[in-house]
C-alpha cells in the first residue's frame, strides 16, 4: 500500500462556503482520491484553513505551512507521494506578495520535502511530489465585501498567474505538476472555496495523476474530465 500525504489549506481541509463548517467526509476531494485508488493507497489529508506557504499571519497564528511541514512529514513517514496545494492564502493583501514571491515560497517547501522524506524511507530516496497550482479566485470576488482581504482585482489576477510559475518550479525540481484550475472552480458563494462538484472533479483528476505516478489503476468510474 502506498502512502499519499495531501498538504494544503482550506480547500484540502474541505471548507464548505455554504455553512462555514466542513463538507461531509465523503464529499472532500481527498476522500474521493482515496475512493478512486481503493486499497492500493492510504490518503492522509492535512488541510488547514488559512494556511500559507511559509508566511506568519499575525491575525491567524499557526498558519505558517513551512513550520508545520517538517513535523508533519516525520509524523506520517514513510511517504510515497506528497500532494502539495498551497498559495491562495498568500494572495491576501496584508502579505503584499507577488506571484513570483509565492513561487519562491513553493520552491522552499519542495526543497524541504526532498530533504526530509528520505530520512523516513528505508531506500533513502525522497518521496514523489505532485505540485498543484490552486484554483483561481472567482471573478465575482469584485462584488464581495470579503474580496477586500484578497485585494479584489489584484487577487483575481494574481491567482491566475500562479500556474505557469508553479509549473516552472516543478520542471526545475523534476517533480509532477497539475493545474487544479483545469478541474475545479470556486463556489459563487465566496469566490474562493470549492463547491462540492469541484471537490469531486478535482479528486478524480488527482486520482488519475497520482495513479500514473505510483503505478496504480484508479477504480472503475473514476476518470479525468
Amino acid at each position: 500500500m502506498k502512502t499519499i500525504l495531501c498538504y494544503g489549506d482550506s480547500n484540502t481541509y474541505g471548507y464548505d462556503p455554504a455553512t462555514g463548517f466542513r463538507y461531509p467526509y465523503e464529499q472532500r476531494w481527498t476522500t474521493i482520491l482515496q475512493k478512486c485508488l481503493g486499497d492500493e493507497a492510504l490518503v492522509i489529508p492535512e488541510g488547514l484553513n488559512g494556511r500559507t506557504t511559509c508566511f506568519e499571519d499575525e491575525i491567524r497564528p499557526g498558519r505558517n505551512g513551512a513550520v508545520y511541514l517538517e513535523p508533519c512529514l516525520h509524523t506520517h513517514g514513510p511517504i510515497d507521494l506528497v500532494v502539495l496545494m498551497l498559495g491562495t492564502n498568500d494572495l491576501k493583501i496584508r502579505f503584499q506578495l507577488t506571484p513570483n514571491d509565492i513561487g519562491k515560497a513553493i520552491d522552499r517547501l519542495i526543497r524541504m520535502i526532498l530533504y526530509i522524506t528520505p530520512q523516513k524511507r528505508t531506500d533513502g530516496k525522497p518521496s514523489r511530489i505532485l505540485l498543484l497550482s490552486p484554483p483561481h479566485l472567482g471573478s465575482n470576488l469584485r462584488e464581495m465585501e470579503s474580496g477586500e482581504e484578497m485585494g479584489y482585482e489584484r487577487g483575481i489576477e494574481y491567482s491566475r498567474r500562479l500556474a505557469p510559475i508553479y509549473k516552472k518550479w516543478a520542471e526545475f525540481h523534476g517533480i509532477d505538476f497539475l493545474d487544479a484550475a483545469r478541474y475545479a472552480e470556486p463556489s459563487e458563494l465566496d469566490a474562493g472555496h470549492l463547491s462540492a462538484e469541484s471537490h469531486r472533479s478535482l479528486g478524480e483528476a488527482a486520482a488519475v495523476k497520482c495513479g500514473e505516478i505510483l503505478g496504480i489503476q484508479p477504480l472503475q468510474g473514476c476518470h479525468q474530465r
